[in-house]
């Protein structure tokens, strides 16, 4: 039995998984390369990055959603550095013409440097709470229109003097069969209530920000504006 044990242990220690293999190096350097850091790393993750962009609103409505987007930006930080170690000692491995061995690992410097650079830019980005708000907001103009329930369109997003503003559209209404001072007495208070128990959204009241809600008919005439600001959430 024991002999058995110590035999299994040694074909274990002799035969890694793949993941294993691949990070030591001992997957070869054209599969390396070419399958787990270019189609992979690079086409596979931009496609899914994509997908993210024009879907972007529904995705982060949730917050499952949205730890799902951060737990994918974070995954392909963690990616590109056990690719790069993975093709640098693949490239060490490598037994054909040294030529491509060596552009391998030229590769992997360049990738690296550029892979630093982009971090601590998006480092200095991260600090800038007006610039990460302008991305944010980026974001999701790609993703729009967006119909928010059978009725309400987001048409667009936008920042004006440091306030975040939403247009919105009410698709199937028109403003003279809208009784305006009806509609904003019944949104006023679940705006300032769902708004104000977002902690995203109350850290930017706290910043002295406003939310700014825009309702226009399907004709786009105005129906009613809305501002919920930070004195609401007291």
């Amino acid at each position: 039995m024991e002999t058995a044990t110590f035999q299994n242990q040694l074909i274990a220690k002799e035969n890694p998984n793949f993941v294993v293999r691949l990070f030591k190096g001992d997957i070869s350097l054209p599969i390396t390369y070419w399958i787990f850091l270019v189609l992979i790393g690079k086409f596979a993750f931009q496609i899914v990055d994509k997908l993210i962009e024009l879907n972007y609103i529904d995705i982060v409505s949730t917050q499952t959603g949205e730890w799902s987007v951060i737990a994918f930006y974070w995954f392909t930080i963690g990616y590109a550095i056990f690719m790069l170690i993975a093709v640098w000692r693949s490239a060490g491995k490598y037994q054909g013409r040294a030529i491509w061995a060596g552009l391998a690992r030229v590769l992997v410097v360049f990738g690296t440097i550029a892979f630093v650079g982009s971090f601590i830019i998006g480092l200095q980005e991260g600090s800038d709470n007006d610039l990460m708000l302008s991305e944010e907001i980026e974001r999701i103009n790609i993703s729009l229109p967006s119909m928010i329930d059978k009725n309400t369109r987001l048409d667009h997003a936008s920042i004006q003097n440091g306030d975040i503003h939403y247009n919105y559209t009410l698709v199937n209404s028109s403003a003279e069969s809208v009784d305006t001072k009806r509609f904003t007495s019944i949104m006023t208070p679940k705006l300032k209530t769902a708004q104000c128990e977002n902690e995203e959204v109350r850290t930017l009241l706290d910043e002295d920000r406003k939310m700014v809600y825009t309702y226009r008919d399907k004709a786009s005439k105005p129906i009613a504006k809305i501002v919920v600001e930070r004195s609401d959430c007291f």
